[in-house]
């Protein structure tokens, strides 16, 4: 064990002088897009502390190489390993995941940054950035007629989450709707409606409005089914914002 603390020790050591090179040389001089990254499973099973300098050692690499390749060539092929090795070795270390998914973007690579995001909310589960960025990233990135609801599913897990902003429920309903689950996003704004503030309210009360039949029997039999998510006295000021105008 010791010849090994040794080793690891002697690799900190090369891994901090090269990150102090990178730091210092000339931005003229550039950098190899493709460098040296060991595999994590060469310190899986060493004790938590020095796997924590292991990924604290890379992490400052990962900065430097991705800023000098951002400003220069745009190629990033060792980022991907960087980032496994970081994250591996450091599974809370919750700015290299939400950092590195981005960076991937840079690289191509908006596969790797989702993985690499769904690796962060397993091993992060109470943060609500991770669905909430899964959302984002689904939307933006996916391809097909379901990527709307995909979507829609991240960010009402991220809802789930305490101490999401307010504007995760409601952004998670607008898009259940639009992938066409209007029963299940019917749901969610009344939950919003409850729960949320002035403004929430406001917004669930005009997206429930657009959701419901325009009919008034139609509609109070859907408003019906919505009784249970609420207060009996939410519930009588939803109808009564919900049949302005109904005689």
């Amino acid at each position: 064990m010791r010849r090994r603390a040794s080793v690891v020790l002697l690799l900190l050591l090369c891994a901090a002088v090269i990150v102090a090179f990178q730091v210092t040389r000339s931005a003229k001089a550039g950098s190899p897009a493709r460098v040296f990254v060991p595999a994590p499973k060469f310190f899986l099973d060493l004790s938590p502390s020095y796997r924590t300098s292991v990924a604290d050692v890379y992490w400052l690499y990962a900065i430097q190489y991705y800023g000098q390749h951002v400003r220069g060539d745009q190629r990033f092929d060792s980022l991907p390993a960087m980032l496994d090795l970081i994250t591996q070795l450091s599974p809370g270390f919750k700015q290299a995941y939400l950092f590195g998914a981005f960076a991937l973007i840079d690289a191509r690579r908006p596969d790797l940054s989702y993985a690499l995001l769904e690796r962060g909310f397993h091993n992060n589960p109470q943060d609500w950035r991770f669905p909430a960025y899964l959302g984002f990233f689904a939307y933006t990135y996916a391809r097909g007629n379901h990527k709307d609801l995909v979507a829609a599913q991240w960010y009402a897990k991220a809802a789930a989450v305490p101490g999401r902003p307010a504007y995760v429920p409601r952004l998670a309903a607008t898009l259940i709707a639009k992938g066409g689950q209007r029963a299940k996003a019917m749901i969610l704004w009344a939950q919003i409606y409850a729960t949320g503030d002035t403004y929430s309210e406001q917004k669930a009360v005009s997206a429930l409005d657009q959701l419901l039949p325009a009919g008034k029997q139609a509609r109070m039999q859907a408003v019906a089914s919505l009784q249970g998510t609420m207060s009996p006295a939410q519930f009588n000021d939803l109808i009564a914002a919900l049949f302005q105008g109904y005689r």
